[in-house]
């Protein structure tokens, strides 16, 4: 049987022109696409396909070699065969390209094709197309000194001489494409020098911080924001294992290394290379960047400068993420050095009350409304607008906002924000909130867990993690509440307690966002309610490790109920159970205010809103006798209970009424009391218990709860000291 061929296969073609053209043209050939090659005997060296100087990629010229035109890149391990990829590679042509260009030789001509003998017909076919003649074949460009550049960039040693310089091309085709090209010049022909230096040397010397960014255009935007910036000659298609050696990274010994690749998988592979060569150098530290979420392929630094990207602050987040090894045999953490300029102002996410970036106990009493109250606070924090106030201050940051909901689903989760925002505001928000309700969602999983003896970062929740950290603008992150999402005994444990408040402030400094931890208080008696921020405290559940472990803790709890009632008659409000509340800053690290705020709940919402000036004011409008006497009473009772003679109501000789009367002081407050009736003395000290500034407390454990003692006082803190009738002698 006849097989008809039916042109030729690209392999057939290849070695059809390496076998008829005579190896003296190819000879010419290869030497007129590459004038900077240089001939040692029977090899031919150039740097690459791209025409520079140098030895990485090394041709056999010997035209009596059976591998004549073969050899290798060592660059990047490729193979080499034959003038046909040569010319394909070295001036872009096509394979057509180069048979046309040696039609002479492989003698191409139009052979019509076999007649059908059943179809003649089929044997009349178009007029071939003519074969492109030779001169129909654009040159390769060559570069020189001489050839007009678009940008040119100057690598130089410590004192600022030139050691090469790299020019770009950028060139466009006849469909308009756009196409860069980069060549090497050093003494005046194209070339390298060996070792190849890095980029802005002298910069990089004089910083203890150097950021590595690819391509010099990145490098130089970087340096006009004022970092030590550098890069690595010729990018990605110059570095890599083979040619390592080559390069010095010896500037980068003692740095700390921040790496900013482009964002593709061809800059992440060439950073991790630069990453693990400058800790080879001696590089102290170094810190790989991440495009933040959403930026397009090929994203860089010059791209961030572009687009006024907060380049300051993707870098300073960045390392923060980052463990860095300590080093304390020099001077780096020397106080001299580490704590430099003016120290940062505190911020905070509420004024004065909520820091930012801290995690945060947030504590109350079941079913006191913890969930609404931080739904509240993130929907304010998302929404941008100013002057809103939340836990008793006012929100003072802005930015994207979480919510890990463990127990409320969806539907829940969407009554409540409609009943906070019936005008739907929502959509209009600035900044993201994301509330996660995870029984919609495929159920709760651990931030932390106990594995053997060792606590851990949940599985899931570290997939979700690393989502958070791309987020550039997060402020706050809510979890609620704790126990869902803690498998270890965190309440009996201090271990489990340590590590799940460290992993917090872990994650807090990571992000830059306050972490907020909805936890429970303790069960509060009827009989015996909390009447001071230090009581709250002490009954936040768990072990002291927990409060110990954050830099801030808020609580809210219950008021007494004749105290609930006084406040909402002054507001003129209906009284309710569990709508009256009081609440305070119970711990913190820095400057707070401590100051009790009272809550009401909102009957429409069934949010608790700071309503503090609004009871201030109800108080306010009372006489001024009436004012003048509650001061004096409280400033008597405060004054029994530091001289260590606390008093009652009205006992008999240990009662508000027989103390006034028959103390000797001079002090304006029981001058004042003197000719006060018994009658009015009671009334006096009830008023004041409704308003929360006076309460009564025991004197042992067992004792009757009657002493009188101001909020805040030695009897509330548990530091009153009895005066012994010794002592009165």
């Amino acid at each position: 049987m006849t097989i008809l061929r039916f042109g030729n296969t690209t392999s057939q073609m290849t070695d059809k022109i390496s076998d008829l053209v005579p190896r003296t043209a190819q000879l010419q050939d290869l030497f007129d696409t590459y004038p900077n090659g240089v001939r040692h005997g029977t090899t031919f060296m150039i740097g690459s396909f791209q025409g520079e100087a140098g030895s990485s990629l090394q041709l056999n010229i010997d035209i009596h070699n059976p591998n004549f035109m073969r050899g290798q890149d060592w660059a990047t391990g490729a193979g080499v065969g034959g003038i046909t990829k040569i010319l394909m590679e070295g001036r872009g042509w096509t394979l057509k390209e180069v048979s046309a260009h040696y039609q002479t030789f492989l003698g191409i001509e139009h052979t019509p094709p076999p007649e059908n003998p059943i179809k003649p017909e089929l044997a009349r076919q178009p007029e071939p197309i003519p074969i492109q003649q030779p001169e129909q074949v654009s040159a390769k460009k060559v570069y020189n000194l001489s050839t007009p550049f678009d940008a040119e960039y100057s690598y130089t040693d410590e004192d600022g001489v030139v050691l090469v310089s790299v020019r770009k091309y950028v060139e466009t085709d006849s469909e308009g494409n756009t196409k860069k090209q980069f060549r090497q010049f050093m003494d005046g022909r194209m070339g390298l020098p060996e070792p190849r230096p890095l980029y802005n040397i002298p910069n990089i010397l004089a910083s203890d911080k150097v950021i590595w960014a690819e391509g010099e255009k990145c490098a130089d935007a970087l340096t006009s924001m004022g970092f030590a910036a550098t890069t690595t000659i010729g990018g990605a298609g110059m570095l890599s294992d083979r040619v390592a050696d080559k390069f010095d990274f010896s500037p980068l010994n003692g740095k700390d290394v921040v790496l900013w690749p482009d964002n593709d998988k061809a800059g992440h592979d060439l950073a991790v290379l630069v990453e693990r060569l400058a800790k080879a150098a001696g590089a102290k530290s170094t810190v790989m960047l991440r495009a933040p979420f959403g930026k397009p392929e090929k994203w860089d630094a010059a791209d961030a400068l572009d687009e006024q990207f907060d380049v300051h602050r993707f870098i300073r987040q960045s390392e923060s993420k980052v463990k860095k090894p300590i080093h304390l045999l020099d001077d780096s953490l020397n106080i001299s050095k580490y704590f430099v300029g003016n120290a940062p102002e505190q911020q905070y996410l509420i004024g004065n009350t909520i820091p930012l970036a801290v995690p945060v106990i947030f504590a109350a009493a079941g079913d006191s409304g913890k969930g609404m109250m931080t739904l509240d606070l993130a929907m304010k924090v998302a929404s941008g607008e100013s002057m809103q106030s939340s836990f008793g201050g006012i929100v003072s940051t802005h930015g994207d906002a979480i919510i890990l909901s463990a127990e409320d689903d969806k539907d829940e989760m969407h009554r409540r924000i409609e009943r906070m925002d019936p005008l739907c505001k929502r959509e209009h928000y600035p900044n993201n909130l994301k509330i996660l309700p995870l029984p919609n969602l495929g159920g709760v999983f651990p931030i932390m867990q106990k594995i053997d003896t060792s606590y851990v970062m949940g599985e899931e929740f570290g997939r979700i993690y690393d989502q958070i950290l791309e987020m550039q603008n997060l402020a706050l992150l809510v979890i609620d509440p704790m126990a869902s999402f803690v498998h270890a005994d965190v309440n009996a444990d201090p271990a489990a307690g340590a590590a799940f408040m460290g992993m917090l402030a872990q994650i807090s400094t990571e992000t830059g966002a306050t972490v907020m931890v909805n936890h429970h208080m303790a069960k509060i008696k009827d009989n015996d309610p909390v009447t001071t921020p230090e009581q709250a405290r002490n009954l936040i559940r768990g072990t002291s490790a927990i409060v110990d472990g954050v830099r801030c803790a808020f609580s809210v709890w219950n008021v007494e109920e004749k105290t609930g009632r006084q406040r909402c008659k002054d507001l003129q409000v209906t009284y309710s159970r569990n709508a009256v509340f009081d609440g305070a800053v119970v711990k913190s690290n820095g400057p707070a205010n401590r100051d009790i705020r009272h809550f009401i709940r909102n009957p429409n919402t069934g949010l608790l809103e700071d309503r503090s000036d609004d009871i201030r004011a109800a108080n306010s409008q009372m006489s001024e006798p009436v004012r003048q006497r509650l001061q004096h009473m409280q400033d008597f009772i405060a004054m029994m209970e530091r001289e260590g003679n606390a008093i009652t109501k009205g006992g008999a000789g240990d009662g508000a009424f027989d103390a006034i009367a028959t103390s000797a002081s001079g002090e304006p407050c029981v001058i004042a009391l003197k000719e006060a009736r018994e009658t009015t003395i009671k009334n006096t000290i009830t008023a004041l218990q409704e308003a929360g500034r006076v309460n009564t407390y025991r004197l042992t454990q067992g004792g009757t709860k009657k002493w009188l003692g101001v909020t805040g006082g030695m009897l509330s803190t548990g530091e009153y000291e009895a005066r012994t009738a010794r002592e009165n002698l």
